[in-house]
């Protein structure tokens, strides 16, 4: 698979925080892009402050095939 767009990246990341707070899990995903690397990091709403925890870190579609197996689990 060829590097996915990054906006559907995005709208993956979007749709799996609205799976998540409908599932009343606290935690929501967040993506950080650097210069060659796309980051999926998870954070941690409960605590203070706000715990960023590191997931996966690739290209757009490493990312993107993460956060659908993380949608799939959570339905």
């Amino acid at each position: 698979m060829s590097n996915m767009p990054l906006n559907g990246v995005y709208r993956a990341v979007f749709k799996a925080n609205i799976v998540m707070s409908q599932s009343l899990l606290q935690d929501r995903f967040q993506i950080r892009k650097d210069q060659q690397y796309i980051t999926l990091e998870k954070v941690k709403l409960l605590d203070k402050e706000s715990k960023i925890e590191s997931i996966l870190t690739g290209d757009s579609s490493d990312i993107y095939k993460k956060i659908q197996e993380i949608i799939i689990s959570i339905q």
